[in-house]
């Protein structure tokens, strides 16, 4: 993977690129984000970096051997270390035994996080990194590099390292010449202490609705869409992809057929609406109720701010002065969203979402009349 290829962290990639060309990269990073961030991308497009015989002051070339076997994540001397399982056989599992998987997972969707990794293998068990892994890394880097300069190892997820992990310190602390370790951590709460105080710390910036509007647009997204689904994702590319894949409802139609029901206090119209959301997937429900809590959102900002200030789209923009002109304010909003995060909380175990969106509506509706009132 080249830089050019990763969403956003442009001072990051530069820094990056920057140690690298003066030989100050240090040879134990600690790529800390939020997933959908962008830790994994950036810590294959640095391999490729460093490997790259062609490399410019921006990024590698892409065309040279190493970049073409970087791309397959196949270079010899780039080592994968990730979170696995054990099988049913007695074999204590390592990354090399799940390769296959990693590199076609990856290859597929390099934003993708724990949870969709071990699900993609099928399985329901617990991630690990062993202790036999550990001393197989150890194995691999004391071994001479077989075409590069250097070799690289990337650690994904070190948060799945147990007290095993301590068998990796005198490898961080004293690696072998020309040794690049590079760990991919999202939650630095559940990385060992004796590792994170061996590394050097670099941080990823949340990446902004524009960032992933951009990149969703380069893969042939309507700039409209693009930007529903970037707003929606709250700074995750790997939640874009996912919504990008099931973004087949219309949100916005969907969400003023609904407050059009609850200001004109339609019933009949209310009732088939709750039954046409209740009929739609889970997560198609509670990405109905993030975009509605979204836009609560935004009218507050624009109550402060003002309407121009705002990225949105002219149909949003509508449905917020609208809401403005009918009195919605902070603790309306506030009230509303609870509401929200509880029904999204209880969609997630499963309630009966007719009953949900039925109580949902009555209640909203009941705020609503009351704040008419007052006015």
């Amino acid at each position: 993977m080249q830089f050019c290829e990763v969403v956003g962290q442009q001072s990051l990639k530069k820094h990056l690129i920057d140690l690298i060309n003066r030989n100050h990269m240090p040879h134990a990073c600690m790529l800390l984000g939020k997933e959908g961030s962008g830790g994994l991308p950036l810590a294959l497009a640095t391999a490729q970096y460093i490997m790259c015989k062609n490399r410019s002051e921006f990024d590698s070339c892409g065309d040279c051997a190493a970049c073409i076997k970087n791309k397959k994540l196949q270079h010899p001397d780039v080592h994968y270390s990730f979170p696995t399982f054990k099988k049913d056989n007695n074999k204590t599992p390592v990354s090399n035994d799940f390769i296959v998987d990693f590199r076609e997972q990856i290859l597929k969707q390099p934003y993708l996080d724990d949870t969709y990794w071990l699900k993609a293998l099928d399985t329901e068990k617990q991630g690990n990194i062993t202790a036999n892994e550990c001393r197989e890394i150890i194995q691999k880097l004391q071994l001479r590099s077989f075409e590069s300069k250097y070799k690289v190892l990337i650690m994904w997820y070190p948060e799945y390292l147990g007290n095993e992990g301590n068998v990796l310190l005198k490898l961080i602390e004293e690696p072998t010449t020309n040794t690049i370790l590079l760990f991919v951590a999202h939650n630095l709460e559940k990385v060992l202490l004796t590792i994170q105080s061996r590394t050097q710390l670099f941080m990823l910036e949340r990446l902004q609705e524009t960032e992933i509007q951009k990149a969703l647009i380069e893969q042939q997204v309507n700039p409209e869409e693009a930007l529903q689904i970037a707003r929606l994702a709250d700074g995750n590319y790997f939640q874009a992809q996912q919504l990008l894949i099931t973004h087949d409802d219309d949100l916005i139609l969907l969400l003023r057929t609904w407050l059009n029901c609850l200001y004109a206090n339609k019933g009949i119209e209310l009732v088939n609406w709750i039954t046409e959301i209740s009929e739609k997937s889970k997560d198609a429900q509670k990405k109905f109720l993030q975009y509605y809590m979204q836009l609560l959102e935004e009218a507050i900002r624009a109550q402060h701010i003002g309407i121009q200030h705002l990225t949105l789209l002219e149909t949003e923009q509508k449905i917020i002065e609208i809401l403005l002109a009918k009195g919605v304010n902070y603790t309306l909003v506030n009230t509303i969203c609870s509401m929200i995060d509880e029904s999204i909380y209880q969609i997630e175990r499963n309630a009966n979402t007719k009953i949900l969106f039925h109580s949902l509506s009555l209640r909203i509706q009941q705020l609503i009349f009351k704040q008419k009132a007052i006015a």
